[in-house]
């Protein structure tokens, strides 16, 4: 009862001061609540930060109900401090024998050093910039040394939560839509001064409960594949059914966010899936036909709308402007002019900046960490993980990044493909093979390793698969299904 009065005392204090105050103590509540449950398993410490990471964007935007705007925000450290908690715990138990586990690990601990290592370029602009690059970039492969200790359980019950919230999360995002934004989150979209894509036409896209439209509309992919992965794997009717509803909407919703990338990943990801499923290589190639010929024809019969006709729309049309957009950018993604302006800064990137700088500018190199604290950074606006990788981390890092997201999504694959057909079990393997097929698309045409609540989750799909593949081999040689 003592701590209980302690904190029921001090709560009282922080409102009646508030400010400053009362968001330092709320802060030091949601380290409180990530961090308990680690007294009872690391799995329920995940659980925790993946239930707050979602949420991270609106939290950061409610604090200006009671504070004036401010660059410096507090938040962006609370779960990586819970992180560093959750990897010393692991430590205690595992010892260094985590950063040589599996298979993937020592690449994984290679990469991770070079992480750290340029944290400390002067390129960069300072250590603070390091160090803030670093919560994006480095914070989140700790995850990878989660995922190697966690269960299939866990994996399922995960991708469920990524479900669930999607679902809830994403009502607020089409609330956004129709009504607009709520006075504290307007107050802070006037005030940041780094999200120039909100807007498309005449009005603000929608970013749910996230920090970005990308964050949205990558984690409901993964919900959608996940909830058409379990949809697969119902026996009864009714379960199927809820599923597949449950897919559909989060579809719906992703179309809402305005991500086009975040589109052709979910397609790779759904066709990956259906092709795992089949015990031949012909029905597999049957399957693919299945989904790309009707798809294939939406493509050629199907006329996209004008871009006039979204600048068209005022304020009021939020959702039609959006799905114009979204309608525009599949349909005929070659003749946008944000896809045109990528390949003039990637070819900038690619023959003025990278090559002299062989080892990096730095790990907060092109984040938004140095366009905040130095305002001589000749590095445009990226949304390239690769490139990304090549500018923070050099030939080095960027060679090795893609050989660790390759081979990640290959070992899921052949795990997928050595797992029996029938059981969730399989699904699981499956849901995450399709899952890493998507994110790795998403690198070249997204910062997916960038995004708070889906580069945790892509760290620890790669650290789970590097697992299994070490307990594979551990196990009798089974029969590899032809596919």
């Amino acid at each position: 009862m003592i701590p209980a009065q302690v904190a029921a005392l001090f709560t009282a204090l922080a409102v009646s001061l508030g400010g400053q105050a009362l968001r330092a103590w709320i802060m030091t509540a949601f380290v409180w609540l990530m961090t308990l449950p680690l007294l009872v398993s690391l799995e329920a410490s995940l659980v925790a930060m993946m239930i707050f990471e979602p949420l991270r964007g609106i939290l950061r935007r409610g604090q200006y109900l009671f504070l004036e705007y401010d660059s410096q925000d507090p938040i962006h450290v609370l779960t990586p401090i819970v992180t560093v908690f959750a990897l010393a715990a692991l430590l205690r138990s595992r010892r260094l024998n985590i950063l040589t586990a599996t298979p993937m690990a020592p690449w994984v601990s290679l990469l991770a050093l070079i992480f750290f290592l340029e944290i400390f370029n002067p390129l960069q602009g300072g250590l603070v910039v390091g160090l803030s690059g670093a919560m994006f970039n480095l914070v989140p492969v700790a995850w990878f040394y989660f995922g190697q200790y966690t269960s299939e359980t866990f994996v399922r019950k995960a991708l469920r939560l990524v479900i669930g919230i999607g679902l809830v999360t994403s009502l607020w995002g089409v609330y956004q839509l129709v009504f607009g934004y709520a006075g504290f989150e307007q107050y802070w979209i006037n005030h940041t001064e780094f999200y120039n894509s909100i807007s498309v036409g005449r009005v603000e896209r929608a970013i749910a409960t996230f920090s970005s439209a990308e964050e949205w509309g990558r984690y409901t992919e993964v919900g959608a594949i996940a909830a058409f992965g379990f949809a697969a794997a119902q026996k009864r009717l009714r379960g199927r059914v809820g599923w597949i509803l449950a897919g559909l909407a989060l579809i719906g919703f992703l179309l809402l966010s305005g991500q086009r990338a975040a589109i052709f990943g979910l397609g790779l990801g759904l066709l990956v899936f259906f092709m795992l499923g089949a015990r031949r290589f012909s029905t597999a190639i049957a399957r693919a036909m299945l989904l790309v010929i009707p798809l294939a024809l939406v493509l050629v019969l199907v006329k996209a709308p004008e871009q006039e006709d979204m600048f068209s729309n005022d304020e009021t049309q939020g959702v039609s402007t959006v799905l114009s957009h979204t309608q525009r950018g599949v349909l005929k993604p070659a003749d946008e002019d944000s896809l045109q302006e990528r390949f003039t800064i990637w070819s900038r990137l690619i023959t003025d900046v990278i090559p002299y700088r062989p080892l990096g500018a730095g790990i907060g190199a092109g984040a938004l960490s140095e366009w905040r604290f130095n305002q001589n950074s000749d590095v445009p606006p990226l949304d390239n993980s690769i490139l990304l990788m090549a500018i923070t981390c050099g030939f080095p890092g960027v060679l090795l990044f893609v050989w660790v997201v390759s081979r990640g999504t290959w070992l899921s694959i052949r795990a997928a493909r050595q797992e029996s057909l029938a059981g969730e079990r399989s699904v699981i393997k499956r849901i995450v093979a399709a899952s890493m097929c998507a994110i790795a698309l998403n690198t070249i045409f997204g910062m997916t390793f960038g995004l708070y609540s889906v580069a945790p989750l892509a760290w620890m799909f790669i650290g789970w698969v590097s697992a299994e593949t070490s307990r594979v081999r551990t196990e009798p040689e089974r029969e590899v299904i032809e596919i």
